[in-house]
């Protein structure tokens, strides 16, 4: 592995100051926490048109508009019962939506979203701009903000000073993998139903053996040979990778110069977690409260 996987590492840097994200917290806006690009759906959309978007999204519900303006929300709760019982639903989005779903506006304290977030059913709430949807928040959104109270002190000493996220800070963990002897079907199966570019393989120890990527797949599905065979024949060896300790620029600089959306992240030799561009994105759009 070690000729085949290119790590590469970078000086340990700083991270945010952790005291003013906890001073700052009480000041804080819907409009400094939400999520924008929310997915909605028009009330007049079939309603197998909502299911699928549920589904292909991973997402338990969606705001529902009537030209532009937020009508109600459609969850998977409200679809659950019906697609248990019929295998066929019938009718628009306005047949099964929920009408007068709680909204806020994009000046509401983040107190007030707690308070709703906290106390009542649902999961998520859409943020208003003039009537419009602007974005939604979710109870992970304002997980996600609060987490720094419950830092242990350790860490949080730790982090203070720091002025640039680590490869560690940002990369996703509770990845997908395969083994060199897992079936082509099986990595294909998985690349369709998670919407990944590609996937790390790995021995039982986690090891970075190489990577199986959409291209690598595509470039045998003509192969009569390759009907049976295992990812170990086609994966791509020759991967970049880097410590979990590399400075998060590098990674950035990486991803912009080069064709692939993500790079593995290793502790030493073992697979830890994975960036991908719009990880890094994510974190630069929270920076500039996009």
């Amino acid at each position: 592995m070690d000729s085949k996987v290119q790590a590469q590492t970078d000086c340990v840097c700083q991270d945010a100051d952790v005291s003013r994200v906890l001073d700052g917290t009480e000041q804080l806006l819907a409009r400094d926490v939400m999520q924008c690009g929310v997915v909605s759906i028009d009330m007049k959309e079939p309603i197998q048109k909502a299911v699928m978007l549920l589904i292909e999204r991973d997402i338990s519900g969606l705001p529902v508009t009537r030209g532009g303006q937020l009508e109600g929300m459609l969850s998977e709760k409200d679809l659950l019962r019906l697609l248990y019982e019929t295998k066929y639903l019938p009718g628009l989005v306005e047949d099964y939506m929920t009408y007068g779903a709680q909204s806020l506006d994009v000046e509401t304290r983040l107190a007030v979203i707690h308070e709703n977030l906290a106390h009542h059913s649902f999961r998520r709430v859409p943020i208003l701009l003039e009537g419009r949807i602007a974005g939604m928040i979710t109870r992970s959104d304002l997980i996600r903000v609060y987490k720094e109270r419950f830092r242990p002190p350790t860490a949080r000493s730790e982090a203070t000073g720091k002025s640039e996220l680590l490869a560690g800070d940002v990369m996703k963990c509770g990845l997908l993998t395969v083994h060199p002897d897992t079936p082509l079907y099986d990595a294909m199966d998985m690349i369709a139903r998670h919407h990944v570019t590609g996937l790390p393989v790995v021995d039982k120890g986690l090891h970075l053996l190489g990577v199986i990527t959409e291209k690598d797949l595509l470039d045998c599905v003509d192969k009569a040979e390759a009907i049976g065979a295992s990812v170990g024949a086609y994966m791509t060896e020759d991967v970049v990778a880097f410590d979990r300790k590399t400075n998060l620029r590098c990674i950035c600089e990486c991803l912009i110069t080069n064709d692939f959306h993500r790079v593995p992240i290793l502790d030493g030799t073992r697979l830890v977690g994975i960036i991908s561009r719009s990880d890094i994105l994510k974190h630069r759009a929270a920076i500039f409260r996009l």
